[in-house]
């Protein structure tokens, strides 16, 4: 079944849960009132943070606004507009990104940078690996239950990488390829 991003906030709602949900352009209305009213408004709170890390510094700032009257009528629980914008240098080149996020809390610029800064760990160990290292947005495998049975193998060599200690899956992948007695070990 698929679900809109407006029913699955409602059934996180409805669930005793909060949401921070990152708002993209196919979301235009929305998308387009999160625009103007980090232009317009002054925000409730604000925070920034550095980083040096990885030879990437970077800057996140996060500014939290309050919900206009008439979107909260529309989204269950909505509160407030997030914005957060993140630049820096990676690899000795500039960036500057920029994200929206609607929020069922009213919380402080601070805590939802930590928040969202947690979601991106998430996304980076796990979606990011899946997509790019195993493509499976782009399967070879299709048909039948193909994508699953893949996924599955996936997660298992995933979980045994990090077990083991690599800091990459592609390295991960380097080291095991001709050590199959260390992945069959987690079997027994």
């Amino acid at each position: 079944m698929l679900y809109t991003a407006k029913k699955t906030a409602s059934l996180i709602i409805d669930g005793g849960n909060d949401y921070i949900i990152g708002l993209k352009q196919n979301q235009p209305t929305l998308y387009k009132m999160a625009q103007t009213q980090a232009q317009k408004e002054t925000p409730l709170s604000c925070a920034t943070t550095f980083e040096n890390v990885h030879s990437r510094l970077v800057q996140r700032e996060c500014k939290v606004f309050a919900a206009p009257e008439q979107i909260q009528k529309k989204w269950s629980g909505l509160k407030s507009f997030v914005v957060v914008e993140r630049q820096g240098e990676r690899d000795g080149q500039p960036f500057y990104e920029r994200q929206f996020y609607i929020c069922s809390q009213c919380l402080a610029a601070q805590e939802l940078l930590a928040d969202i800064q947690g979601h991106w760990g998430i996304e980076n160990r796990l979606h990011w690996v899946r997509d790019v290292t195993f493509s499976e947005d782009f399967p070879p495998r299709r048909g039948g239950n193909a994508p699953v049975n893949w996924s599955i193998l996936h997660n298992f060599f995933i979980t045994i990488a990090r077990q083991l200690g690599f800091r990459t899956i592609p390295q991960a992948q380097r080291a095991l390829s001709n050590q199959l007695h260390k992945v069959f070990s987690f079997f027994v």
